[in-house]
């Protein structure tokens, strides 16, 4: 259970987070005149920023954009060391995915984008969560959710495989596509760039990446990040 009292001075919202002071704390349901999800806390703007260069970074480049949202997970039993909170393997599967993508040799070239972030509460292991945006042209989905085929989900999940150096056949239930909690649909989102409304559809169902709670912030490691061109 979320405790709110830790964002509170007194009876007053804290401004900046308690345990790094440059991170700055809102609890507005609108961010830049497009609605976010409050609902697990404050938000921290300067993911916010983060999160909206990126996507209009996506935006400028490509005519159409495919983004989907997905959950990665380290296996229970896999003696994985992440005690120091270097963020090594998300970085490798961002590394292995790009290779995967230029190897998938599309019509269209796939222009990756993303954004990332590091949650922890009481588990062993950190989870990530991460927005991926990719050229409309080269994606239009991720595919059937099958171990066999050779399409995008696979890739994604043969990314995660070679980042933690885990066998793949024990690696698919380490990589889930988040889902709208009211609606239990899929996170994906494919759109032309000029459709605004499809925008801030996207940019409410990656807001939840940028909350607070559940960030292992002031512990050494960057809990957020994203592509930075």
């Amino acid at each position: 259970i979320m405790d709110v009292s830790k964002y509170k001075v007194g009876q007053r919202f804290r401004k900046r987070h308690q345990d790094n002071p440059a991170l700055i704390l809102s609890w507005e349901l609108y961010y830049q005149d497009m609605m976010v999800q409050t609902k697990k806390g404050p938000l921290i703007e300067n993911y916010l920023d983060k999160l909206l260069y990126v996507m209009n970074q996506g935006r400028k480049e490509c005519s159409r954009i495919f983004a989907v949202r997905i959950d990665l997970h380290f296996p229970v039993n896999g003696n994985m060391e992440c005690e120091n909170n270097s963020n090594a393997y998300i970085s490798n599967y961002i590394s292995f995915l790009q290779w995967e993508l230029e190897v998938a040799n599309t019509k269209y070239p796939p222009k990756l984008r993303y954004v990332w972030c590091r949650e922890q509460v009481d588990s062993i292991y950190p989870h990530y969560h991460l927005l991926l945006l990719l050229n409309g042209q080269a994606y239009r989905s991720l595919g059937r959710f099958n171990y066999e085929l050779d399409n995008l989900f696979h890739r994604l999940v043969r990314a995660w495989s070679a980042a933690i150096g885990w066998p793949l056949e024990s690696t698919y239930g380490l990589v889930n596509v988040a889902k709208d909690y009211e609606s239990g649909r899929p996170y994906t989102w494919d759109f032309k760039r000029d459709d605004q409304a499809a925008f801030e559809n996207l940019f409410y169902g990656a807001s939840y990446m940028c909350k607070a709670y559940t960030k292992p912030i002031g512990k050494g490691g960057h809990c957020f990040d994203g592509s930075r061109f």
